[in-house]
């Protein structure tokens, strides 16, 4: 079984264990009944979204970071006089020795050395990984390297300028997703505030929203406030995303 394979599968439990958890909440606080348990597929599908959502971006996060050191050493090595392909191997010791052999860098660069030797060139390589890693930087800069490799002119500078502004974005990036941190666990708070308030009322005033359990006009009530809270929840992590 392949390693892509065994990942779809934990997540599908991981999916499965989230939304058994939550559609039980629900069923509690919002319906009071098990037949609340039927949201459960609808659950599923929104948790499984989510966590394929977020395994994404940090997946892409780390790449941008050990694409950033990588770069950073490709252009050091050209600097010292290393041939082009000589530097892009060279450097992927050094990613290794960075983040270890479970780098996301060096699972789409792996082959590198393999293909270099029965002559490929470097530019289709590094395509290929542009396109396998799905990030605007590094096919940007993939473009700009194929460019300047064909053009010729002062391709060291070319590409270390290109280093330098693609790095410089990255670590803006970082510092942008530090101070929005704060904006995020305040979603989050915001998010479990409306819940706790429900709990509070469900446990120490039962008679206050009882006549919403039980009958029609109570479940179509409890359904759209239940809707509405999702939709809200899914706009707030909206909202604290930041893309540039």
């Amino acid at each position: 079984m392949d390693s892509s394979r065994i990942s779809k599968l934990k997540r599908w439990g991981a999916a499965a264990a989230v939304s058994f958890g939550i559609s039980v909440f629900i069923a509690a606080l919002f319906y009071n009944s098990p037949w609340g348990m039927c949201s459960a597929p609808v659950v599923f599908f929104l948790s499984d979204k989510v966590l394929e959502t977020s395994r994404r971006k940090r997946e892409k996060k780390r790449l941008n970071l050990e694409f950033k050191d990588y770069m950073y050493a490709v252009s050091g090595l050209l600097a010292a006089g290393n041939s082009v392909e000589r530097a892009f191997l060279t450097a992927l010791a050094d990613v290794r020795l960075l983040y270890g052999e479970d780098s996301v860098l060096l699972k789409m660069l792996g082959g590198m050395e393999k293909r270099l030797f029965v002559q490929e060139p470097v530019e289709h390589i590094l395509k290929d990984f542009a396109e396998e890693s799905q990030s605007e930087d590094i096919e940007n800069f993939v473009e700009i390297f194929c460019y300047a490799k064909r053009g010729g002119g002062d391709f060291i500078h070319i590409i270390a300028t290109s280093v330098g502004r693609i790095c410089d974005k990255i670590e803006v990036l970082e510092e942008i997703h530090t101070v929005m941190a704060e904006k995020a666990l305040e979603q989050k708070v915001m998010c479990i505030t409306p819940l706790g308030i429900l709990l509070f009322f469900k446990v120490t005033s039962p008679e206050f929203i009882g006549r919403l359990y039980g009958n029609l006009f109570g479940v179509c009530i409890m359904t759209a406030a239940l809707l509405l809270y999702g939709l809200a929840f899914f706009l707030g992590m909206k909202i604290v995303e930041v893309e540039i």
